[in-house]
C-alpha cells in the first residue's frame, strides 16, 4: 500500500501534521499504537495552560477533540498498529516504508516519526505491582487520594517540585527524593525552600518500593547506606523517554534515543522527517509540538511537489 504520506503517532504532533497535510492536498495516513489519539494528552489531568482556544480542557478532552477533527477531516487512522521498523529500500529510491509490528510493508512518498515519549519509571520492586495503590505518576490526579499523608515525591526537575508544592497545598508531609542535585528552575526551588512541609533529600536514589496491599515505605540507597522512608505514596517524576526504540539503526539517535534532526526536521535518512517529543524538544509543551509537526510536514510538501 501506498499513501503520500506516512505519519506515525497520533499525539499532539500526530495529529497536528495530519490536519496540516490534508489542508494542503497531501493525503496523510497515520498508524497509531494505542486505541485513540492522544499520546501523552492522556496523563495530563489538568487544563494546559499554555495552550489558545476557546475552551479549556484537559488532556483527555484533549485528545477526545483531536479524534472528532481526525474523523471530520476524513483522515484514515489505523489503532492499534505498532511500527517495528524503518524498512530497507532499493539505493536512489525517493521513497519511505514501515514495517509494522504484524508484519505488513507500508510505503510512502514521505514518512513522518511523531511516535513521541513516555513517562521514565524507576524500574525498582514494586513499582508496578503497587502502581495506583500508592504508586503514582500525578499529583494532580491524585491528591485527594493522598491528602493529608505523608508521602514522597521521586525526581529533581520542575515537574517533581511543582508536584511536591501540590501535595504540600493537599496537607501531605512530602520528602522530595533527588537522585542527584536538584535540576528545577529558582522559582521552584525557592517555593520549596519555603515550604515546612516540604523536607528535600539530595543524592539518594529509591532502591524498592515496599508494602502488601499498599505502600508502606521506600528503600533509599544514599551517602550513609541504605535506609528506609515510611511513606504512604510516591510520585514519581523523574522524566520522560522517547519512543524511538523500533528505528534505532534506521535512523540517528542521540545518546539518551531521541531522533536528531535538522532545521527542517530531516533525519539522518532521505524522505524521513520527526518531531515533537521524540525529537528533543528545546520545550516539552503541547503548542511546541505542534508547531514543529506542521513544519515539518511542511518541508515534506515542498519536497515531494517541488515548493
Amino acid at each position: 500500500m501506498s499513501r503520500a504520506i506516512l505519519i506515525v503517532g497520533a499525539g499532539p504532533a500526530g495529529v497536528s501534521a495530519a490536519l496540516w497535510a490534508k489542508s494542503r492536498d497531501l493525503e496523510p495516513l497515520v498508524l497509531e499504537a494505542g486505541p485513540e489519539p492522544g499520546g501523552q494528552l492522556h496523563d495530563i489531568h489538568f487544563q494546559p495552560l499554555d495552550l489558545p482556544g476557546p475552551r479549556a480542557a484537559t488532556g483527555p478532552e484533549l485528545a477526545a477533540a483531536y479524534a472528532t477533527q481526525l474523523r471530520d477531516a476524513a483522515i484514515e487512522v489505523r489503532y492499534g498498529v505498532t511500527a517495528a521498523s524503518l524498512a530497507s529500500l532499493p539505493n536512489g529510491s525517493s521513497r519511505a516504508a514501515i514495517v509494522t509490528g504484524a508484519g505488513e510493508r507500508i510505503e510512502a512518498d514521505a514518512a513522518l516519526i511523531v511516535t513521541g515519549a513516555r513517562r521514565r519509571r524507576l524500574e525498582v520492586p514494586g513499582e508496578r505491582e503497587l502502581e495506583e495503590r500508592g504508586v503514582s505518576y500525578s499529583a494532580t490526579r491524585d491528591r485527594d487520594r493522598l491528602r493529608g499523608r505523608a508521602v514522597a515525591v521521586v525526581g529533581g526537575g520542575d515537574a517533581a517540585y511543582e508536584n511536591a508544592l501540590i501535595l504540600a497545598a493537599a496537607e501531605c508531609t512530602v520528602t522530595l527524593i533527588v537522585r542527584g542535585q536538584p535540576r528545577a528552575r529558582e522559582e521552584f526551588r525557592e517555593r520549596v525552600a519555603a515550604e515546612p512541609r516540604i523536607r528535600v533529600l539530595p543524592n539518594a536514589r529509591v532502591t524498592a518500593v515496599v508494602g502488601d496491599a499498599a505502600v508502606e515505605a521506600l528503600v533509599l540507597s544514599g551517602p550513609d547506606g541504605e535506609t528506609r522512608l515510611a511513606v504512604e505514596g510516591v510520585v514519581i517524576k523523574v522524566g520522560r523517554l522517547p519512543n524511538s526504540e523500533w528505528c534505532r539503526g534506521a535512523v540517528h539517535l542521540d545518546r539518551d534515543g531521541f531522533v536528531l534532526v535538522d532545521a527542517r526536521y530531516r533525519t539522518s535518512r532521505p524522505r524521513v522527517w520527526a518531531a515533537g517529543d521524540v525529537v528533543r524538544p528545546v520545550l516539552p509543551s503541547i503548542a511546541v509540538a505542534f508547531g514543529t509537526a506542521a513544519l515539518a510536514a511542511a518541508d515534506a510538501r515542498a519536497e515531494l511537489i517541488g515548493r
